[in-house]
């Protein structure tokens, strides 16, 4: 009766471990899910740069 006490209590302790290392594979994913979206977010705003060209001034001379 002991072992069988003994072995269930062994089960229990590796079922929360399993579920505590299932929860921090989750964080990560999410972790991870997040960082993508992040970066794509700033590979959009990259991609939608326009760059102009304006003249704001002239240098004439004359060499006499």
């Amino acid at each position: 009766m002991e072992e069988k006490l003994a072995g269930q209590k062994q089960i229990k302790a590796l079922e929360a471990q399993r579920n505590q290392k299932r929860r921090s594979l989750f964080d990560a994913q999410d972790e991870v899910d997040r960082q993508r979206d992040e970066l794509i977010a700033m590979i959009e705003g990259k991609l939608q740069q326009r760059t102009e060209t304006v003249q704001l001034f002239e240098i004439r001379w004359n060499l006499r």
